[in-house]
């Protein structure tokens, strides 16, 4: 996905996102569009922008509940930058979960089977399993 295709909306409660700010927020947030390309929208919600800042990111996904990062600072450009690193943190572990969400052991298993490759030796012995599917196809 284009990053490009990712919609960013700006919205300000009880003050003003200036120009600025929402170039550097576009600037931060266009990153994050490699991690998930479920990501339709991102809204930045800013609750007095100019001064102490609560800013909350809400990361509108194809499926799935929004992902949401909330934080106060000192200034809004801080507050993004921190922001941005906590929904990459939160999109990277959704990512992670998607790809072993099939095989969620499958790293325990190739572990186990090289272990088992590794104390045989040579010959391995069969298990009870592969007996009996040995002489079902027989």
């Amino acid at each position: 996905m284009n990053e490009e295709a990712v919609t960013i909306e700006f919205k300000g409660r009880h003050d003003h996102i200036t120009e600025r700010m929402q170039a550097h927020a576009v600037k931060k947030l266009t990153r994050l569009a490699r991690y998930s390309d479920r990501l339709l929208r991102i809204e930045v919600v800013a609750d007095h922008a100019h001064k102490n800042p609560e800013v909350e990111l809400i990361a509108h996904q194809r499926k799935g509940a929004p992902l949401i990062a909330k934080d106060r600072g000192t200034s809004f450009a801080a507050t993004i930058d921190l922001l941005v690193d906590k929904l990459e943190v939160q999109l990277r572990k959704q990512k992670e979960k998607r790809k072993d969400h099939k095989n969620p052991d499958a790293k325990a298993v190739r572990a186990k089977a090289a272990s088992r490759r590794s104390k045989g030796g040579g010959a391995e012995e069969e298990t009870y399993e592969e007996v009996v599917r040995k002489t079902l196809r027989s």
